[in-house]
């Protein structure tokens, strides 16, 4: 994917480069080190799978697991989902993301909202093949939805008192060293 950045107020104005780092929000190349905004840059001669992801851009949300190519793995999910709504999807948000490692394979389990659907996605593959790779996703009723959310949002508020006390720690020492 090939990408020429357009906003004349970025260092990088004119510059061309193909794109080896994409998120939601930004995308970038490691060899030239350059990141800059989605909405800075002009998508050049692009291929089917790379218009759908770009099209589907919110998938970038939810992380690569470490055996597949991104191209791949993204065009998996938006394939996955498109067949499970029947149709066209706007908007993704991600609301749960584990990921496993084990001797040999790995496992990714998703909980999403696409638009209004609520869908679980359990993708179970082998290291380094593209043939071995199991995908299922499944309709989750609302009342799980919103129980799985609300776990979520305890959890990480948790984790967010508990980041906080670390760093008022770090301040009552750094004051005393004062």
């Amino acid at each position: 994917m090939k990408v020429r950045v357009t906003n004349k107020n970025s260092l990088f104005y004119g510059q061309e480069f193909i794109v080896d780092l994409m998120n939601h929000q930004y995308v970038g190349s490691k060899r030239g080190k350059i990141i800059v905004k989605f909405e800075d840059v002009e998508f050049i001669s692009l291929t089917d799978s790379e218009r759908s992801i770009l099209l589907h851009r919110e998938i970038l949300k939810t992380s690569i697991p470490k055996a597949l190519n991104g191209l791949f793995y993204y065009n998996l999910l938006i394939d996955t989902i498109c067949r499970h709504i029947e149709g066209d999807f706007n908007r993704v948000e991600v609301i749960k993301e584990d990921y496993k490692e084990l001797k040999r394979v790995w496992e990714k389990n998703l909980l999403i909202l696409v638009d209004k659907i609520p869908v679980k996605i359990n993708i179970i593959g082998q290291y380094y093949t593209k043939n071995s790779i199991d995908v299922n996703i499944t309709t989750v009723s609302q009342e799980e939805f919103i129980r799985e959310c609300l776990k979520e949002e305890e959890k990480l508020e948790k984790e967010i008192r508990e980041r906080n006390k670390r760093i008022e720690g770090i301040k009552r020492a750094v004051s005393m060293a004062i």
